[in-house]
């Protein structure tokens, strides 16, 4: 039996006034062998394994990751995870739930993340909404990327086989 093997990720950063961020991070997967389906039979195991993928895996990567905002180093937490299909058995996605905080201030600010580099083994997006008045200044990061609507939407692509990662970083203007 082959493992699923994954295709393509989705990441949607949400920053409120507050400067609590919401990610929403979705992993695609092709599972030929329907090893998720398989798990829906058993809902004990499929629970265990949403809770090893969750608290072990997915926490465990942003446990090694250095998130700042401002300076201020704030840590990441896995909030929940759940397992949908797309379309068929064949095409099962996590969605993992995450939440962080930092402190804004009025004016200039940055978001910046340390992690490990890697080469993307599948393309991904990441976009950031920012609240509304909110001003991207610049971004760094690996891959394609626009400013969108009022320059508080930010768009970010990455195609497999681009090496990424090491830094990231979004200055932006609080009003």
């Amino acid at each position: 039996m082959s493992e699923p093997v994954p295709i393509h990720a989705e990441g949607i950063f949400t920053m409120g006034i507050d400067g609590g961020v919401w990610e929403d991070l979705i992993f695609e997967y092709l599972d030929k062998d329907h090893y998720y389906r398989n798990l829906l039979r058993d809902r004990e195991g499929l629970l265990n394994e949403l809770r090893t993928i969750m608290g072990g895996n997915m926490q465990g990567f942003l446990d090694e990751e250095t998130i700042k905002i401002n300076g201020e180093v704030i840590r990441a937490r896995v909030v929940d995870v759940g397992l949908g299909f797309r379309g068929s058995f064949d095409r099962p996605y996590l969605e993992f739930y995450i939440y962080f905080k930092g402190n804004l201030r009025k004016g200039i600010n940055k978001y910046e993340d340390y992690y490990e580099e890697e080469v993307a083994e599948y393309d991904y997006e990441i976009v950031w909404l920012f609240p509304p008045g909110f001003r991207i200044i610049e971004y760094e990061f690996a891959g394609e990327g626009s400013i969108l609507g009022g320059g508080n939407i930010l768009r970010l692509t990455v195609k497999k086989g681009l090496r990424v990662g090491n830094y990231e970083s979004i200055t932006f203007e609080v009003p």
